[in-house]
């Protein structure tokens, strides 16, 4: 796989962003991504969309406008190309080749909004089917358009103006696999959607998936991920 990449170590800035955990603090990484890398990302993007005849597969229902749904699909394909950029900055700052990533499978999941996205999230079907020993946790830290409004609810605001990215951490296939999941309902009747390790009681009556939004998935908190610096001691 081709990853667009910054032309020169010089262009890309790491920082580190703590965050608080219950007994602990996490380190998390914000990096940048170049303009020339966010211009050949629209530019994939742009590609993939016109290579293809019909959007509605790719799409919530409720999107019935042509222009809105290709606008949709060109955003999500954005997400994780930039995305993929941002890790592949943070892996030159550390002076390790971006084939790490083919090489050691290596999946990266890109979550977007604040407030709203706070799980690194794995399709049911991409986790059975294309099996990776490591899944990177990134958030672009951006807003939708309107979180309330059905139709603007699933469109970025200001997308293709992202110039820095929070690399959060990272789990292993072997932990995301023993994950188990259960959705209850809480005292105000709203749902709560819960995940187990195998110290759980009656973990084994749990389920393997989690559903969120009618789709069936792994899925586990960003901020309780693995420091990133782990899996780059793992990859030197």
């Amino acid at each position: 796989m081709n990853y667009t990449k910054a032309k020169n170590k010089s262009e890309i800035l790491v920082k580190n962003r703590p965050v608080k955990q219950r007994f602990d603090k996490l380190m998390t990484k914000s990096v940048n991504v170049t303009p020339n890398q966010v211009e050949e990302c629209i530019e994939y993007a742009n590609n993939e969309v016109n290579k293809l005849n019909n959007f509605k597969h790719l799409v919530p229902s409720e999107i019935k406008d042509l222009e809105l749904q290709k606008e949709v699909v060109m955003q999500n394909i954005f997400i994780q190309k930039i995305g993929e950029c941002g890790f592949v900055n943070y892996l030159m700052s550390k002076n390790i080749s971006e084939e790490v990533i083919n090489k050691h499978k290596i999946g990266i999941k890109v979550a977007v909004a604040k407030e709203i996205h706070t799980r690194l999230i794995i399709e049911k079907s991409e986790f059975e089917k294309l099996k990776k020993n490591y899944y990177v946790g990134i958030h672009l830290n951006l807003e939708m358009e309107d979180k309330k409004d059905k139709i603007k609810r699933h469109l970025v605001k200001n997308l293709y103006n992202i110039k820095t990215m929070q690399i959060f951490g990272y789990l292993d296939y072997k932990f995301v696999n023993e994950l188990r999941y259960e959705t209850v309902k809480n005292k105000m009747g709203k749902k709560e959607f819960k995940f187990y390790n195998k110290k759980a009681t009656d973990y084994e009556a749990k389920n393997p998936y989690a559903n969120i939004l009618n789709n069936d998935c792994k899925w586990y908190y960003l901020d309780k991920l693995m420091p990133i610096d782990n899996l780059i001691n793992k990859l030197k």
